[in-house]
C-alpha cells in the first residue's frame, strides 16, 4: 500500500473543500429569504402557513449548511494552502453566525407552522 506523503493532494479532500467553503456561505446568503418570508423585519412573524414553512426551510438550510460546511471544511484544511486556511477560518466563523440566525429561524418557523396548523 502506497502511504501520501506530506505533500501529496487528495483531489477529493481539497473538492470537499471548497464544496465547504461554498455550502457556508450559501447558507449566509439563504437567510435573507427568512426576512422575506416573516414580513421583513423582526417584530412581524409569519403571516401563513407557507410563510412559516419557508421560515423552517430556511433555518434548516442554514444550520445544516453551516454544520456540513465547517465539517467538510476541518476534514481538508490540512492540505490546503495557506490562503485557503485564512479563507477556511473565516468561513467557519461565517459559518457559525448562519447557524445561530438559522437556528432561531428554525425554532420560530416550527413553532409557527405547529400553531397554524392547529388552529
Amino acid at each position: 500500500m502506497i502511504e501520501p506523503t506530506a505533500t501529496s493532494r487528495n483531489p477529493t479532500r481539497h473538492n470537499q473543500f471548497r464544496a465547504g467553503l461554498w455550502l457556508c456561505w450559501l447558507s449566509l446568503g439563504a437567510l435573507p429569504l427568512g426576512l422575506l418570508a416573516i414580513g421583513g423585519g423582526p417584530c412581524a412573524g409569519p403571516r401563513n402557513a407557507l410563510g412559516s414553512a419557508i421560515l423552517l426551510f430556511v433555518g434548516m438550510f442554514g444550520v445544516g449548511g453551516g454544520i456540513f460546511g465547517t465539517v467538510w471544511i476541518l476534514q481538508g484544511i490540512k492540505q490546503a494552502t495557506i490562503v485557503l486556511r485564512v479563507a477556511g477560518t473565516f468561513s467557519i466563523s461565517v459559518a457559525v453566525f448562519a447557524s445561530l440566525v438559522g437556528g432561531a429561524y428554525l425554532l420560530f418557523g416550527f413553532v409557527s407552522l405547529w400553531s397554524f396548523l392547529r388552529y
